[in-house]
């Protein structure tokens, strides 16, 4: 393998190519889902694009635990502070996220293929984009992932687990995640959030 710019360069237009070859079909099996977001992380990688939603995203398809203080498990974990704040203190509870909706991904994703100059129908069409979330939503909600880091205090939670999808309920045709909150002083709750 050689370090030289020629070579560098080929393996980005390859990583690109990748890619544009997956967008290009219509993304049908919990495979495809997992290879573009798993290849648009290591574009995200090797081009510096930052994006913490997009990263956070892209995480839970491939880990089990995020417990580095990094900024996808940071954004998560302070809107569960935020909103155990407004429950525990305020009785004021809400569950309006900021930064974890199905609609950020979508919004992340299109800035993301916009930068690369690629082009993905799924993102535009409404229908293909529920496809989408929903065999993303399968392919997370096999293996429970655990956010126990944040670079930032928080006041109520310790950690936040995605244990799954709850069977059978949809909100706008889109999968109701079911979370599992640890709060500092050892509670836990089970609760399920609409992403959409």
């Amino acid at each position: 393998m050689s370090d030289s710019p020629a070579y560098s360069g080929q393996m980005k237009d390859e990583l690109i190519f990748k890619i544009q070859r997956v967008l290009s079909q219509r993304i049908t099996q919990e495979m495809q889902v997992v290879y573009l977001l798993v290849e648009l992380r290591k574009l995200m990688d090797r081009e510096a694009y930052q994006d913490s939603v997009l990263r956070m995203f892209c995480n839970w398809v491939v880990h089990t635990k995020l417990e580095r203080r990094a900024e996808g498990s940071e954004i998560i974990l302070t809107e569960f502070d935020e909103i155990m704040t407004g429950l525990l203190e305020r009785n004021a509870g809400t569950t309006h996220f900021e930064h974890l909706s199905l609609d950020k991904f979508r919004e992340a994703l299109a800035r993301c293929f916009d930068a690369f100059n690629l082009s993905a129908p799924f993102i535009r069409e409404d229908g293909e984009y529920v496809k989408f979330v929903r065999l993303y939503s399968s392919v997370v909600g096999e293996c429970p992932i655990v956010f126990s880091a944040s670079k930032i205090p928080l006041k109520h939670v310790e950690q936040i687990e995605l244990q799954g999808f709850c069977e059978g309920i949809l909100v706008n045709e889109l999968p109701v995640p079911q979370w599992r909150i640890t709060l500092k002083d050892g509670k836990t709750m089970n609760w399920g959030f609409h992403m959409g």
